[in-house]
């Protein structure tokens, strides 16, 4: 709402001060302009066309006085601008919010031809066109949002032989198009404001886009503007008297860059706030107390067994540290905190620990007691009672009393460390450290580190390829990287290729290398070696994808070897239209209008397949002459003459003149119609042409190669005169030899979840082709061109021997092998079947993207509902009638 309130405020102070610019002095390159002045590039005088000869450019009068005009002719000049030139225009594009292109102009009638352009090569980034094909001026342009192009048309008639002066003005996300000083069209940009940032990789071109879109006809003053209402610098005189879009573009993020600034501010100063309200709350000198003292902060004190420390305010205290004794008995004295050792005692040339005892004679033992010993003599009465057998006990040597034999004395008590073994002897126990430890058995058990020394008992016996890892009382033997465990001691070198323990790409070579391995994909593929793709060149076009190499998988509508060509299914037969009603073939897909003497009873007519009888004779349609009576039939009508009727005439009525019957004339506007007249009725038919004789004939354009048009990308396919193809999502013609490309009309989808893949141009509805297979016998059946099929059943076209089907629970899937009857790539479609009027089915098809060895498979699906129009692969079907405003295929 804050944001609103200010951009309002701002637009308003810009609007007032706008106002006043313009009454009391002109600010700019132009009278009445508020704000910097308007940077303005003459593009013709850049390239230096004055100076030098260019081929099919010729100097010409021109509209405006004292500026040179040029001629265009033809399809091989080369209007790009030069290096120094491209960066200054560069820049003008890049330097604001707002740019126009303006441009007096004289185009051929039919020509249609770009007059400003920014592209790679033939990838459109920026660029302003006319078509005389379909009155049209267009901008395409990337959208800086999405990085996609877009273009924007707007009706009107340029290429008309005369003089005219366009410009384009985009201000923001606006575009405003205005010729001869008349605004015609001003629109918000979808889905926001163009790209301007044209880097190094472009070029920028003049009456052309690369190869492709020649202007033909005149061209003068051709500028690209830079600034706010850039169209006063070629209308003066418009009345301007608001901000553009783009200066309330520049409010708008000034007022957020305000706002943002405010939001960190107000941030910063709670944080402040924050830190305050602590340090307020803090005793400055972060003192302890404990049991009335006062302890400083930092300062340790003991309190029994524990060390207490003060830190900021808080006391903290653990055991006190008490450091490790060296003793066998060592003692804890009284109100001590930590064990020590007391002293040992030197007796007959031995040392012995406090607590130690010794036997020095028979019945006397002495006891070291801290440094001193205390001899005890033992009465051999005073000797404990044995448990064993007389003759089990024993006498040792120096011992007051008897024991029994087999005593455990390790069970009894030992002291030996914890990585050495206590073993018995015959009056006492020793200790001995473990394997992998050295040391005296009872105070001392330390590791040998094995590894330090290779063989012999206290070194290692790792062989080549491993490493030795020292562990706690022995050692490992662990492999290098890519070598595999023979034994505990020896490892041998891996072949991952040859066991097939690599991770190698599938279309990709294994190579072994000493301890390892490494991938290298394929020929025609590219990739790391653990992911190859295909490689086709050129690339895949509308949305196809290279399955091998050199192998597009077309979506469903399209074919050739790059997926560039449509699918006709009109042409091809391959659709459902009903005994009323046309195929009608769009880019990508089809729909069934009705034929002439029928049309839908409803506006929205199910795509032409519910055609209702036209009553001609009801309606005064018909071509009979005035003294025969008409009689309406399905589809048509008759003409009649009353018996005993002597004037009746079986003559037609046609284009305000009377044919007589059998006489066949041309229609006065298609001259390549012949029309006959047979009792009443005008029948009209185009030529037929047969492209595989040689000739020039004007109504047959298709068939003469000098009409032919290059495809913008693949200079290796020819369309010939009326073709189309899809190209960057818009529809393509070929008329004359003159290529003309408009945005592409999607099919109408029944689906209600349609998927919009990336890289597609429309959306479509999904294949349930893809789902698992069924038992035979186990679902709906299926019906195919009059035959039934059980679910689950597999067969092949009765008609076409390289189309393998599966019915799946009354839908069919069917395969297409491309290459059954011929080794050599034949990238033609197969969309469908033609529906039998009993057949209640509506088909889709789909292309699979993994080919199985030369078949591309080719999905089709046929499910049990009413029949309606067949839309091509990856789109389902819709319903349009002739009355509904379809694009006709020469439209």
């Amino acid at each position: 709402m804050a944001l609103l309130t200010w951009t309002l405020i701002a637009v308003f102070l810009l609007c007032s001060s706008h106002r006043q610019l313009t009454q009391v002095t002109g600010l700019g390159s132009v009278a009445g302009s508020p704000g910097p002045p308007l940077q303005s590039m003459d593009l013709l005088a850049a390239m230096g066309l004055s100076n030098v000869s260019w081929t099919g450019v010729s100097l010409a009068p021109g509209f405006l006085k004292g500026k040179p005009a040029y001629l265009l002719e033809g399809n091989r000049h080369d209007l790009r601008l030069p290096s120094d030139a491209f960066r200054e225009a560069a820049a003008l594009l890049q330097g604001g919010s707002e740019f126009t292109i303006g441009a007096w102009l004289r185009q051929e009638i039919e020509n249609t031809g770009t007059i400003f352009s920014v592209s790679n090569g033939p990838t459109r980034f920026l660029e302003v066109q006319s078509s005389g094909r379909r009155n049209e001026i267009r901008l395409h342009y990337t959208s800086l949002q999405d990085r996609r192009i877009y273009m924007e048309s707007f009706h009107y008639r340029l290429a008309d032989n005369m003089w005219h002066h366009l410009a384009v003005s985009v201000s923001g996300s606006q575009v405003e198009v205005l010729v001869d000083c008349h605004p015609l069209y001003k629109r918000v940009l979808r889905p926001g404001q163009p790209d301007r940032n044209v880097t190094d990789r472009y070029q920028i071109w003049v009456g052309q886009r690369h190869n492709h879109y020649f202007f033909k006809g005149f061209l003068q003053d051709v500028r690209l503007i830079e600034g706010s209402h850039g169209v006063l610098a070629v209308c003066p005189q418009l009345d301007v008297t608001c901000p553009t879009c783009g200066q309330f573009l520049i409010v708008q993020t000034a007022v957020q860059k305000l706002e943002l600034k405010l939001l960190e501010l107000s941030q910063r100063l709670a944080n402040a706030e924050e830190r305050l309200t602590k340090v307020e709350e803090c005793d400055c000198q972060k003192s302890c107390k404990s049991n009335e003292t006062i302890h400083a902060d930092g300062s340790t004190w003991q309190t029994g067994c524990e060390v207490c420390s003060c830190k900021g305010g808080n006391i903290t205290c653990n055991p006190v540290e008490c450091a490790p004794v060296n003793c066998k008995n060592p003692v804890k004295p009284n109100k001590a905190c930590c064990q020590t050792c007391l002293k040992q005692c030197y007796f007959n040339d031995v040392m012995y620990d406090h607590d130690e005892i010794v036997t020095v004679e028979k019945c006397k033992d002495c006891t070291c007691v801290d440094g001193s010993m205390e001899c005890k003599v033992y009465d051999p009465n005073d000797c404990p009672h044995l448990n064993c057998a007389v003759d089990q006990q024993i006498r040792v040597s120096g011992s007051c009393c008897p024991i029994c034999k087999g005593v455990d004395y390790c069970a009894k008590g030992q002291f030996c460390h914890s990585n050495a073994t206590c073993r018995n002897l015959q009056t006492t126990y020793a200790c001995q450290c473990d394997q992998g430890f050295r040391g005296d058995g009872r105070l001392i058990c330390s590791d040998i580190d094995e590894c330090q020394q290779e063989g012999g008992l206290e070194g290692h016996h790792c062989h080549s390829n491993t490493r030795c890892l020292n562990t706690a009382g022995s050692y490992e033997c662990e492999c290098l990287d890519g070598y595999v465990r023979v034994d505990r001691f020896n490892c041998a070198e891996l072949d991952e290729c040859s066991t097939g323990s690599h991770k190698c790409h599938s279309n990709a070579d294994c190579v072994n290398t000493r301890g390892s391995y490494k991938c290298q994909c394929k020929d025609g593929y590219a990739g790391d070696g653990y992911t190859c793709t295909a490689i086709c060149s050129p690339g895949c076009l509308n949305g196809g994808s290279c399955v091998k190499p050199g192998q597009c998988s077309c979506p469903g509508g399209y074919t050739g070897t790059s997926c560039e060509r449509d699918l006709d299914e009109c042409a091809t037969k391959a659709h459902r239209c009903t005994n009323s009603s046309i195929c009608v073939n769009m880019m990508g897909w089809y729909y069934c209008q009705c034929k002439p003497g029928y049309e839908g009873p409803v506006p929205d007519n199910n795509l032409g397949t519910s055609c209702v009888d036209i009553d001609e004779c009801e309606e005064s349609r018909h071509t009979c002459h005035s003294t025969a009576q008409c009689l309406n039939t399905d589809g048509g009508f008759e003409c009649h003459c009353p018996s005993g009727s002597v004037d009746c005439r079986y003559s037609c009525i046609f284009e305000d003149r009377e044919v007589a019957h059998g006489i066949t004339v041309q229609s006065k506007f298609n001259p390549c119609l012949s029309c006959t007249c047979q009792k009443g009725v005008i029948t009209c038919e185009k030529p037929k042409c047969d492209c595989r004789k040689t000739f020039s004939d004007t109504c047959c354009p298709q068939c003469d190669s000098r009409h032919a048009c290059r495809h913008q990308e693949l200079n290796e396919v020819l369309f010939m005169h009326g073709e189309r193809w899809s190209y960057q999502c818009q529809t393509c013609e070929c008329l004359y030899g003159e290529i003309d490309c408009w945005e592409m009309k999607c099919p109408p989808l029944i689906c209600s979840n349609p998927i919009h893949n990336v890289g597609d141009c429309c959306p479509h509805c999904g294949d349930l082709c893809s789902l698992g297979n069924y038992s035979l016998g186990l679902g709906r059946n299926c019906t195919f061109r009059e035959l039934l099929y059980q679910s689950g059943q597999e067969f092949l076209d009765p008609k076409d021997p390289c189309v393998t089907c599966k019915c799946k629970d009354g839908e069919l899937c069917c395969n297409f092998n491309y290459h059954c009857a011929d080794s050599a790539p034949k990238p033609m479609g197969y969309d469908g079947v033609v529906a039998n009027a009993a057949t209640s089915a509506r088909r889709q098809i789909r292309d699979v993207a993994a080919p199985q060895d030369d078949a591309t498979s080719v999905r089709r699906r046929i499910a049990d509902v009413g029949v309606s129009a067949a839309p091509r692969a990856n789109f389902g079907g819709g319903k349009m009638s002739k009355k509904h405003e379809m694009p006709a295929p020469g439209g």
